[in-house]
């Protein structure tokens, strides 16, 4: 389907959403290129999933600064009566002086997110309360909704996000628009960013992930999964593969210790080397795990 067609589409639904939420003009043109961006990458079948995503999910714009976060999106569950419902909401940090790239980055990163947590969000046990993001979940205490931890996959979900939030970007720097204030912003992207957009979002950890990232078995399938939140069987369909039990949780712990470490490194004056050598040391292991991977694929 034609991107022009498409932003026609659905501007009328943009402005509905814009003006529910009260968003600047800033955001409202952002939106014009991101849902129809959105549309043409994941395909108009999913055009209600995403348009559904957006429109329970508020942008708060934040001059709140931070180091660390950009951006984030968070759902957090409530009660109503006896259902266990979510409210969701995407923030940014430092609002005012992030520029066009930043902002385009941001909101395509964090709804991304929220797009591939949208369906089968929430799973009840016996007694804790599971929330999904992609593919990990936020674990919550069943009965007074505490939260207590998140599952051990989050590094992996940033890893993937990151590498759609990319393609996404991409697809909307390629793009010849009819409305020229929107073209206007497509030739700005341009000019800031180079021919193929890279984010600066979990550099480290897409580097050592790279080449299974380029594995279209894996990747294709754990994008369908995710999208779907069909994530349970995740686990066993890579260790069949790999051919060795407990490898998806080992690839999994590796890349968080490898993020833990990095924090640690940025934070320490002394012995950076001796922190630096254990990064090595999990990239390598990582490295092995990914390579039995690969071998055992057939269509790559």
């Amino acid at each position: 389907m034609d991107i022009n067609r498409i932003i026609e589409r659905e501007k009328q639904f943009i402005e509905s959403i814009c003006n529910t939420y009260q968003y600047d003009n800033n955001l409202r043109h952002i939106l014009l290129l991101l849902i129809p961006t959105f549309i043409l990458k994941y395909g108009i079948e999913k055009e209600q999933l995403i348009k559904n995503t957006f429109q329970s999910t508020r942008i708060i714009p934040s001059n709140e600064e931070s180091k660390m976060i950009r951006a984030y999106y968070v759902s957090t569950p409530y009660k109503d009566g006896e259902e266990i419902k979510t409210s969701k909401r995407m923030v940014i940090q430092n609002y005012h002086k992030n520029s066009l790239v930043e902002l385009i980055d941001n909101l395509t990163h964090e709804f991304n997110h929220a797009i591939n947590s949208y369906i089968n969000e929430i799973k009840i046990g016996k007694k804790y309360l599971y929330l999904r993001t992609g593919l990990t979940y936020r674990i919550y205490d069943k009965d007074n909704l505490s939260f207590l931890k998140k599952s051990s996959s989050y590094m992996l979900e940033e890893i993937i996000n990151t590498k759609q939030t990319e393609d996404i970007i991409n697809r909307m720097k390629n793009m010849k628009l009819e409305d020229s204030t929107l073209q206007n912003m497509i030739d700005a992207l341009n000019s800031e960013t180079n021919s193929n957009y890279n984010s600066n979002s979990y550099y480290l950890q897409s580097a050592i992930c790279k080449q299974i990232m380029e594995n279209r078995t894996f990747i294709s399938t754990l994008e369908k999964l995710r999208i779907n939140g069909d994530i349970y069987e995740i686990e066993k369909w890579f260790d069949d593969i790999v051919g060795e039990e407990k490898q998806y949780k080992r690839f999994l712990s590796l890349l968080n210790d490898i993020y833990e470490l990095e924090i640690e490194y940025t934070k320490t004056r002394f012995f950076k080397t001796r922190i630096l050598n254990k990064i090595k040391g999990k990239g390598r292991e990582i490295t092995n795990i990914i390579h039995k991977f690969n071998e055992n694929v057939i269509f790559k």
